[in-house]
């Protein structure tokens, strides 16, 4: 049993700095490639937090089981969709590839940011767990926002297109999860039970039926994001990319 003390608690001062630090970043970031766009800067920074979060994820998980601290696969195997997107943002970054670019996007602000507001966690600053949900967390969202922002990335047009695209991949990956979860046990992308902390899934009703409500969410979700590219074009002043040239 967690004491008061290292359990984490929603909007404490700790909470509130993770937050104020990624916007910070953010703000930064995307000033700094709109200012020099033939610069590499500020999306090799993103690509090399969201690397080593991945790696220091993997040893301290890989750690906490050998040293017998953990037995839930859901910190060692990671299948949550953050974890996931997290990877996809990596490869946004690296090359640019429009499904990539999409998935980060739409799922990173739609998704992973609702798991910045609300986290399914359980440990308190300063213990690891803390850093590593946090770092994933943030620069996930960060990259998603970077990428329109700061490179002037657009979806794919249709835009309808595009959405039904997302929509069914993340059907794909919630049949996915519910398999993993019958084999292993697990609990992954929270398709066999609600979160035992507080999360949105508290006010979807009971499960299951909260599952479809999450699902009317995400359809939501996908075309609320999908309006500001409603007023801009296809592409409006393209920044080059100097990995392309």
């Amino acid at each position: 049993m967690l004491s008061a003390v290292t359990r984490f608690q929603l909007w404490s001062p700790s909470h509130w700095a993770v937050l104020i630090f990624g916007i910070t970043f953010l703000v930064v970031a995307i000033f700094a490639q709109r200012k020099n766009p033939q610069s590499l800067w500020a999306r090799g920074t993103l690509f090399l937090l969201i690397f080593a979060n991945l790696t220091a994820a993997i040893h301290s998980a890989s750690a906490y089981l050998l040293l017998g601290l953990t037995s839930k696969l859901e910190g060692i195997i990671p299948l949550h969709l953050c974890d996931l997107v997290a990877f996809v943002a990596a490869a946004a970054l690296i090359t640019r590839k429009p499904i990539f670019c999409e998935l980060t996007y739409y799922l990173g602000i739609g998704g992973t940011l609702q798991g910045l507001i609300t986290p399914t966690l359980e440990y308190a600053f300063p213990h690891p767990v803390f850093f590593t949900f946090f770092h994933l967390h943030i620069f996930v969202v960060a990259t998603a926002l970077f990428l329109p922002l700061g490179l002037n990335w657009r979806p794919r047009r249709p835009l309808h297109k595009t959405l039904t695209r997302i929509f069914f991949l993340i059907c794909g990956y919630l049949i996915f999860a519910y398999g993993m979860n019958s084999i292993l046990g697990t609990n992954y992308a929270f398709v066999m039970h609600k979160p035992k902390t507080a999360s949105l899934y508290d006010h979807l009703g009971p499960y299951p039926w909260c599952l479809l409500s999450m699902l009317g969410l995400v359809i939501i979700a996908l075309i609320l994001l999908s309006l500001p590219f409603l007023f801009v074009k296809k592409e409006t002043s393209p920044i080059s990319d100097p990995l392309e040239s």
